[in-house]
Parts: C-alpha cells; structure tokens; sequence
C-alpha cells in the first residue's frame, strides 16, 4: 500500500524524532517510579 504522496523527509524526520523522544521519556519516567518503589 504505497502513499500517494508520501511525506516530505522533514515530516519523517519530526515524526522519527519525536517517537524516539517520547520512548527515552517514558522509558526514563518507568525507571524512576522503579527506583522510587524499590527504595521504599
């Protein structure tokens, strides 16, 4: 299924670095709720 206008490389650039960002953001959020719950 190919786009019949597919994305201008910025677009895909945006979307790849704010998907990446927004993992490192959770994946960050996720170990800090682990550290706080395992001291306690």
């Amino acid at each position: 299924m190919a786009a019949a206008s597919p994305l201008p490389l910025w677009k895909r650039l945006a979307w790849f670095v704010a998907i990446w960002a927004l993992s490192i953001v959770a994946l960050g959020s996720i170990a800090t709720l682990l550290r706080f719950w395992l001291r306690t």
